[in-house]
This record gives C-alpha cells, sequence and structure tokens, in this order.
C-alpha cells in the first residue's frame, strides 16, 4: 500500500522518473514503450494558485478550462499526487498527456485540470511498468481513496473495475503435511 502517495512513497514502490512536465522530450528513450501507470505529482501538498485560463489543448474544439470554484472543488487537501492513469504503451500516452499540457488538440481530456494550476510546467511524472497495468491503476485508486476519501484532483473517474488480474499463486502442500 502507498500510504502517503508522495514521490517518496512512489519510489519505494516501484515508480520511476519524476521528471518535470515541462523538459518530458516526447520522444524519450528512458520513457517505456510497454504498459504500466504514471502519475502526477506535486512537490508540496500546499493548496496551490489556480489559472483562469488553462494550457490544455481544445480537443474537438471544447475548452478544458473549468472554473475556479470547480478546482476548488476537486482539489484534495494534503495530496501531492494529482492524477493516476494507465498506459498499454507508455511512451505515447505520457506523449499524449504533455503534448495536451502544451495546448495541441489531442485527446488526453482525462487530467486536464492539471494545466490550471499555477506553475503547472514544474509538475513530476513518473511511471511504474506493469503488464496489469489497469489493474494496478484501479488499485491505487482505490488506495488514493482510502487514504484521502475521494479521488485524486484531477481524475475525475474511478478506474476499471472489471480488469484482469495477475494469477494467485497458490501454496501446494505435499501428502507428508
Amino acid at each position: 500500500m502507498i500510504a502517503a502517495f508522495d514521490a517518496d512513497d512512489l519510489r519505494r514502490h516501484g515508480f520511476v522518473g519524476f521528471i518535470p512536465a515541462s523538459t518530458v522530450d516526447l520522444g524519450q528513450a528512458n520513457i517505456p514503450a510497454g504498459s504500466g501507470v504514471y502519475v502526477v505529482v506535486r512537490g508540496s501538498a500546499e493548496p496551490p494558485k489556480f489559472l483562469d485560463r488553462g494550457g490544455g489543448g481544445w480537443w474537438k474544439g471544447r475548452d478544458p478550462t473549468v472554473t475556479h470554484q470547480r478546482l476548488r472543488a476537486e482539489w484534495v487537501d494534503g495530496a501531492e499526487t494529482l492524477y493516476i492513469g494507465k498506459a498499454d504503451a507508455l511512451c505515447s500516452r505520457i506523449g499524449l498527456l504533455i503534448g495536451f499540457s502544451r495546448g495541441k488538440p489531442i485527446m488526453h481530456w482525462g487530467g486536464r485540470l492539471l494545466w490550471q494550476l499555477e506553475k503547472c510546467e514544474g509538475l513530476l511524472v513518473a511511471w511504474k511498468s506493469e503488464p496489469y497495468f489497469a489493474a494496478l491503476e484501479s488499485d491505487l485508486i482505490d488506495e488514493f481513496v482510502d487514504e484521502f476519501g475521494r479521488l485524486p484532483f484531477a481524475n475525475l473517474k474511478r478506474g476499471d473495475r472489471n480488469v484482469p488480474r495477475p494469477p494467485v499463486m497458490r501454496e501446494t502442500r505435499s501428502e507428508d503435511e
């Protein structure tokens, strides 16, 4: 279980990267091509300042900007992890997240609230490779809700519930027992 959901706890649980959003190179070789879970972490749990206009891209002509009232309602006091996402291709999905943050009209509508935070370019992106990525995302969101009583700030829905999970290893007993 990841108790506090800060960068140190995430590192202890196998997350790597922790690259500032502003410096993520969309073609980075160090972001795996395979499946996994990615997170967006803020280096502070202090309440942020919200921007009137977000920097996110307009997908299908829709403005990703929301009101300050909505942002305050979604904010999770004490949490440093702001978004938890899954990807069947981490490099590609993180590329969509970052491209959207830079105003490109591409699909990464989930997480759009991130780009209305002051100093959002300093948000850290980290990932963990995982073949059962949908199950891990769902479990992490459940753990976050258990810890904070609500979804992460920029997650606007829970993870998938009915997803493949790793096989359970059962102990076998010898007949001598």
